[in-house]
């Protein structure tokens, strides 16, 4: 069904909610699950995430991702392994958005002019600002997101707030993210503005964890895991990146330090 039509661009909300965008005989994050590729010339991904290119592997065109997260969309266990410090993570506990047939990559999306680097949510993230709208991929999530979740999936919370500032200065009139409601410019402003508030706040509620004495960081995402009321390993091993990357900023900004006590990792504040 399509979920919106707005000037030259058909949208398709797809599976986990996917946004997969249409733009003449080019399709972006293609993740509908049924036949609405006739025509397509050119797939575009934003990132190396599976549920971003979940159809790209059936559909006859060039496609084209990130250079540095191509090995994710060929192999998408490579960002499993990344999940469970390169080891091999059990299917059982991954996480369904991560799962997906893998897809060779025929260029890379900075040889586009449209191509905008967007990291964070993963180090080479970028998104396509076409025409008149910015295709921003996980750059960016509704608030709505924020507000069930609580903490959602990022890498480097520092670049995500660059990226984001970023997104402010383009021009663009409709901004579409990854999943959820298409905005005009007034409200996608809004939004933006939003997850650089929460983000901002979760780095200030993982400092707040941190004694002085210190914290093991196993009990710091079992404390995270409490708060955001997450129940199941998949949610945890998916909450541990966004953890590692704000105890990482919280590191190179010299607020903390970390130290070995009988075996764990321990972060205390300086």
């Amino acid at each position: 069904m399509i979920q919106l039509k707005i000037e030259k661009f058909t949208i398709f909300k797809g599976r986990f909610g996917v946004n997969t965008v249409l733009w003449k005989d080019a399709v972006f994050d293609p993740n509908v699950g049924r036949n609405v590729y006739d025509g397509v010339k050119e797939v575009f991904i934003t990132h190396g995430h599976a549920d971003h290119f979940g159809d790209a592997h059936f559909i006859r065109a060039k496609v084209i991702a990130p250079k540095l997260e191509s090995n994710m969309v060929e192999d998408p266990t490579i960002n499993w392994r990344g999940l469970f410090n390169w080891a091999f993570l059990p299917e059982d506990f991954v996480t369904p958005y991560f799962r997906g047939k893998g897809v060779r990559v025929d260029d890379y999306a900075e040889n586009y002019p449209f191509c905008i680097p967007l990291p964070g949510h993963t180090y080479a993230h970028v998104g396509y600002l076409v025409e008149n709208a910015l295709i921003a991929g996980d750059s960016v999530y509704p608030v709505e997101y924020w507000r069930e979740f609580g903490i959602l999936y990022y890498t480097d919370p520092e670049m995500m707030i660059e990226s984001l500032y970023r997104m402010l200065k383009l021009d663009w009139d409709y901004l579409i993210p990854g999943h959820g409601e298409v905005f005009d410019r007034r409200e996608g402003t809004k939004v933006i503005r939003e997850n650089i508030r929460m983000i901002e706040e979760i780095d200030r509620t993982i400092f707040s964890l941190i004694p002085e004495e210190g914290i093991r960081e196993d009990k710091l995402v079992a404390e995270m895991a409490e708060l955001m009321k997450v129940r199941n390993v998949k949610s945890i091993i998916v909450l541990r990146p966004p953890i590692s990357g704000h105890l990482s900023c919280l590191y190179r900004r010299g607020l903390i330090k970390a130290e070995e006590r009988e075996g764990y990792v321990v972060w205390r504040r300086f």
